[in-house]
């Protein structure tokens, strides 16, 4: 594509954006697209770098996720290097393919909790139930992380 044709498409998303409400900042940069192959599952980034030197990044695939903002280039690069350590590492594990699986479920179910607040006004009794089992699935996260043997010393976890 051209760059004046993307210049006006840019102009018709943000004037369309804006008569929404919204603040538009066209932000001038390259979006850069990343494959592995680990074990026959794709693992998938985005980043963009912008006129700013921060970092943008993303996984998306085999399942989408937020990996932070950066302020280098080498931040970048090494998150994404443990990444894919990372899943090279499950990669031996004969349950690889049912935890991306379990994972890509957990996406599946946030669409759904997002529906369902935004869609419908659900009772507090509701609201109390779902805290309560989202509150048991966190506590059997940690549960089972301690009955689990460690197998990646690289780096150390981020939220567990």
């Amino acid at each position: 594509m051209k760059f004046t044709y993307l210049k006006t498409e840019m102009s018709q998303h943000e004037m369309l954006l804006n008569q929404m409400g919204a603040h538009v900042e066209a932000i001038r940069g390259i979006m850069v697209y990343v494959k592995f192959d680990v074990k026959q599952t794709s693992i998938e980034y985005v980043y963009h770098i912008n006129n700013t030197d921060n970092y943008f990044l993303q996984r998306i695939s085999p399942y989408p996720m937020i990996l932070g903002t950066f302020s280098t280039k080498d931040e970048l690069i090494q998150v994404i290097k443990f990444d894919v350590d990372q899943f090279r590492n499950a990669a031996k594990s004969s349950m690889f393919e049912k935890f991306i699986e379990i994972h890509k479920g957990f996406n599946e179910s946030l669409k759904h909790f997002e529906d369902l607040y935004l869609y419908y006004n659900v009772p507090h009794e509701i609201f109390d139930d779902l805290k309560d089992e989202i509150s048991k699935i966190e506590n059997l996260v940690k549960e089972f992380k301690e009955k689990s043997k460690r197998v990646y010393f690289k780096k150390d976890p981020d939220s567990i």
